[in-house]
């Protein structure tokens, strides 16, 4: 079921992007978006739940939350500023070369 992270975290995304009318900024794996610090907290909150993995925090202040959340074939980070009102999110494949995997 990890393994379609990236597809639920890109899609509800996406599904954000879409209601609110916002604008993103994509490259090969990063997006970024302007929104409500709120709405990209419920983002986390909701993929979390749906795929049930907790997000590993990497940093966590009143202004920026930046969480990973491990799937099967990679890692998805997404990080949330208050200040900017921006959501960032990059999916990070893990490299095979490393012999590590992403799943616990």
């Amino acid at each position: 079921m990890r393994s379609l992270l990236t597809g639920l975290l890109i899609g509800a995304f996406s599904a954000s992007l879409a209601s609110s009318g916002v604008r993103a900024e994509s490259a090969e794996t990063t997006r970024v978006a302007t929104m409500p610090f709120a709405d990209c907290l419920s983002i986390i909150a909701e993929v979390s739940q749906e795929i049930d993995e907790e997000p590993v925090n990497l940093a966590s202040t009143d202004d920026l939350i930046s969480v990973r959340i491990n799937a099967s074939d990679g890692f998805v980070t997404v990080s949330c500023s208050r200040p900017d009102s921006r959501m960032t999110l990059t999916r990070s494949p893990v490299p095979q070369a490393a012999g590590i995997t992403a799943s616990r």
